[in-house]
């Protein structure tokens, strides 16, 4: 069954899987196929229109053009827990070139609700802490492709109190006020050149301190309607258990009907449902254009926004 129009596989010009049928069709053509063990040398999870995919470079893939973007179809339960390190093993459905970039198409168009990108655990690095942020290579990057997906993911919120964590000099805080020139900012980062230079920003409300201690940082009472989490709550800058702690402290913190936003500078220590556990509704999981895009080239690809009830 020829399901999409011919195409140049490997090309970028090729035609757009838009149609939920169109893809239902091939998801059950896929299934009728026998399970086989995919493994490669690394393993992501996209869980897309009601399917679960391994996403990376799956040892005998046919496509060298595929790159890190080889996919196959998940079969039964999968915990990213089963496929945490290097050289995993899964059960589920190879796919072929073809195949595979007409559902990366197909999840790439998708909204950011309906899709999330999950991560497994790779190793144990020592996780890294940034002082002084803005001297970083890193820093250009989320000036230029991370700071304006925040801004449109938190464009339609009722905002009135920001808080920024791991605020850095406030260069975020200042592309918030752009936006939202009435509300009230405050933000927390452990660097006191970063405090210092928030404050010649015009953000005095940003106070030197660890985001452990969010409650004794921020006067009794006071409660926010967007905390921003831009690259923090990430395995390569804390553990797991230190990430958690604060995140259940900023939920406290956080008014009701009030957003929280997440980003992963690489992988995000919480998923959607860690997020739903803790009472948050989830709006918005990931950036599924940027899903399929060169590993070489960053781009930002986890973005929960959720909202407390």
């Amino acid at each position: 069954m020829n399901l999409q129009q011919p195409f140049e596989v490997g090309q970028k010009s090729h035609s757009v899987m838009d149609n939920d049928h169109q893809f239902r069709v091939m998801i059950k053509e896929i299934r009728r196929r026998e399970k086989q063990a995919i493994t490669g040398y690394w393993f992501n999870i996209i869980e897309a229109a009601g399917c679960r995919f391994l996403q990376g470079p799956i040892e005998g893939d046919d496509s060298k053009n595929m790159e890190d973007n080889g996919l196959a179809l998940v079969a039964g339960k999968l915990h990213p827990k089963d496929i945490a390190g290097f050289w995993p093993e899964a059960t589920g459905y190879p796919v072929t070139t073809e195949e595979a970039m007409s559902i990366m198409d197909y999840i790439a168009a998708l909204d950011g609700k309906d899709v999330e990108f999950v991560v497994p655990l790779r190793n144990q690095a020592r996780p890294v802490r940034w002082v002084s942020f803005e001297d970083s290579l890193e820093y250009p990057t989320y000036a230029t492709n991370i700071y304006p997906e925040i801004l449109k993911a938190i464009r339609d919120l009722s905002i009135r109190n920001v808080l920024d964590v791991g605020c850095g000099s406030g260069n975020l805080l200042s592309a918030v006020r752009d936006r939202y020139p009435q509300a009230c900012f405050y933000g927390v980062d452990i660097s006191p050149d970063n405090v210092e230079a928030a404050g010649e920003k015009g953000f005095p409300h940003v106070h030197e301190g660890d985001a452990l201690h969010l409650d004794k940082l921020f006067p009794e009472g006071i409660l926010f309607d967007l905390i921003i989490f831009c690259g923090v709550l990430n395995r390569q800058i804390m553990d797991a258990e230190t990430a958690l702690t604060i995140l259940k402290k900023s939920v406290k913190l956080l008014m009701s009907k009030g957003h929280i936003l997440i980003t992963g500078y690489s992988s995000c220590h919480f998923t959607a449902r860690d997020l739903t556990g803790m009472g948050l509704t989830v709006l918005k999981k990931s950036i599924p254009g940027n899903i399929f895009k060169n590993y070489n080239d960053f781009y930002l690809r986890q973005l929960y926004l959720a909202r407390k009830e």
